[in-house]
């Protein structure tokens, strides 16, 4: 161990880090402290005070204590590690020292000037070149970046900057582009689905795309018994025509095929490299350099088919205990930044909603339908939103906001959920309310068990991470969760998702008769060819979760993002991030 990081492991022990203060400790406290032996830690303490970094007295006789003086400037000293602590990626252990109790008041203020100038668009000197970086506070915990298990909005939409499909979905025309091929065709039934590879297209670690990885990653979704697996189960075999052109042949006509191989699962990986969550290899225009706990690192990939990147890094860091900023695409630290009034704001709606579903898996009340509907009225959104003050917020009534607008809401009284309350079978038992552990979750979770309070509701919350809502065990013992949804940009295949995909809430929820019930309807309208036709059955099948009250729809969010006025290039994704391949900003004065 280095004698700096020795020094701040003493520190961390020491309950005063005032320079020049005496204070009373043992060598074998310190031996305790840095963990090695009382012999080492003389020699440590000699190499100290030869640096200048203390004064130590030794105690000599009985009752005399040792004593230690610091003598560096502990501001400049904290400074520096911090700093070398940000540069290792050591985000977590940063966070620590900035928020420990023992941290001088000028050195906190200095740490936390350090902090707040590594966010945003930065631009780093180094010999060879100059790098421009995005980073980005996040306080919520990474979840798996894998294609085949992805399940969160934000990891989705890193997964789009680093693998690429075959088509994607233009959210502007409602219809598909190329991505990775050029064109398409199907026969007539739509049992055999053709695709024309680009030609050059190199993955991040140098060879070029054939139709072989296209085969791979569909075996991958199927061997892993992925969530996306439904997406693929269609395909009878591949046909690898030659390098450029692969067929995919269907066991059933199926008119909703390109929506699925657009779909997260099918963002194509390289047949020849071991997956690995930490290296992934796609075609993207970032390849990853860093995934861990605390940093996940983009770097713009130059032998991308299209237009290299602008940026040449985005950074996501997660800082735990503390939210995000506003300004999220801010500009660091500039000599001419502009004010919080001089900011532009983002409006971003939500394509999804925020729900509470009842488990069916799971004996329970839940299964009544009076006590369903008593829930129903009790947590009424509209006066759910009025309490709380979301100004945010609007009623929920379906999946998507635009249809919900066109639905009327009104607010229900305490006495009409009684009411039903009492035509249920609910005997005074516990009922227990999973929720997303975050502030505005815990919230509205905690309005809720208020309203149940006065029917005589005995409602238990567990506050869980998004981690553990994505675990089967950990979720499946609750009687009720609440959870939000957000939809990619291919709406159709949102909705769809929600049904199918065995990581969704919704399904995992649903019983073995309500299962069959939605796997019967969910299977004709893959069958429509007619994108009316099939958003008209899944209205229909949005109905039947509302009328049967398996489901309640309780709001739409929009999140609103500040950025610098520099900044060129928004693209906003259905996730509600900016594509990063596209930013850039007018004018980098800002230099690290």
């Amino acid at each position: 161990m280095k004698s700096n990081e020795h020094f701040m492991q003493m520190l961390l022990g020491l309950s005063e880090w005032e320079t020049g203060r005496e204070q009373k400790i043992g060598i074998q406290e310190l031996s305790q402290l840095l963990c090695c032996t009382p012999r080492n830690v003389k020699l440590i303490l000699r190499k100290w005070e030869s640096e200048g970094l203390l004064l130590w007295k030794a105690g000599v006789g009985r009752g005399n204590h040792s004593r230690l003086t610091i003598l560096c400037d502990i501001t400049d000293f904290l400074a520096s590690y911090f700093q070398k602590l940000l540069m290792d990626g050591n985000i977590g252990e940063a966070v620590q020292l900035l928020h420990h109790k023992n941290l001088p008041a000028g050195a906190k203020r200095l740490l936390q000037e350090k902090w707040d100038s590594q966010f945003g668009f930065v631009a780093e000197e180094n010999e060879k070149r100059r790098q421009e970086i995005l980073r980005i506070p996040r306080e919520r915990a990474f979840s798996t970046i894998d294609p085949a298990f992805v399940a969160v909005a934000a990891e989705s939409h890193f997964i789009q900057q680093i693998c690429h499909a075959l088509v994607i979905f233009d959210l502007a025309t409602q219809d598909f582009k190329p991505q990775l091929a050029y064109a398409w065709e199907s026969n007539l039934d739509m049992t055999a689905w053709t695709f024309y590879l680009r030609k050059g297209v190199r993955f991040h670690h140098g060879r070029v795309l054939t139709g072989e990885d296209v085969a791979y990653t569909v075996q991958r979704l199927i061997e892993l018994d992925s969530p996306y697996r439904w997406q693929v189960d269609d395909i009878d075999w591949i046909e690898q025509r030659n390098d450029g052109a692969i067929t995919f042949h269907l066991r059933k006509p199926n008119g909703f095929f390109l929506h699925l191989v657009s779909c997260i699962g099918m963002s194509i990986l390289p047949h020849d490299v071991p997956f690995s969550e930490s290296a992934i290899v796609g075609t993207g225009p970032f390849r990853l350099v860093e995934f861990t706990e605390d940093r996940l690192v983009l770097a713009a990939f130059d032998d991308y088919y299209r237009e290299r990147a602008i940026l040449d890094r985005v950074e996501i860091w997660r800082v735990p205990g503390s939210s995000s900023s506003k300004q999220r695409y801010q500009l660091s630290l500039a000599e001419d930044e502009a004010t919080e009034d001089d900011s532009k704001s983002l409006e971003v709606q939500e394509v999804g909603c925020h729900y509470l579903n009842f488990n069916f898996r799971k004996p329970g009340i839940q299964h009544d339908f009076a006590f369903r509907q008593a829930i129903k009225l009790l947590i009424d959104p509209v006066q759910m939103i009025r309490d709380l003050k979301k100004e945010t917020f609007t009623p929920a009534g379906s999946f998507l906001p635009e249809r919900s607008q066109r639905m009327y809401f009104s607010s229900h009284t305490i006495e009409e959920a009684a009411h039903w309350l009492q035509k249920s079978a609910y005997q005074g038992e516990a009922v227990l309310l999973s929720f997303n552990d975050a502030k505005k979750m815990r919230e509205e979770a905690e309005w809720l068990q208020e309203r149940c309070q006065l029917v005589g509701i005995q409602l238990e919350l567990q506050g869980i991470t998004k981690d553990q809502f994505l675990s089967y065990d950990t979720a499946q013992h609750a009687d009720m969760a609440m959870m939000g949804e957000v939809l990619q940009r291919d709406i159709e295949l949102g909705l769809m998702e929600i049904y199918k995909n065995k990581c969704s809430l919704v399904h995992r929820f649903l019983d073995d008769d309500r299962l069959a019930i939605v796997e019967e309807r969910m299977s004709k309208i893959l069958q429509l060819q007619d994108s009316k036709e099939r958003m008209r059955a899944l209205e229909k099948m949005e109905d039947t979760l509302r009328d049967e009250a398996w489901l309640l729809f309780l709001y739409h969010a929009k999140r609103f993002d500040h950025y610098h006025p520099a900044l060129q290039g928004i693209a906003v994704d259905s996730f509600g991030w900016i594509d990063f391949s596209k930013l850039w900003v007018k004018s980098f004065v800002t230099s690290l």
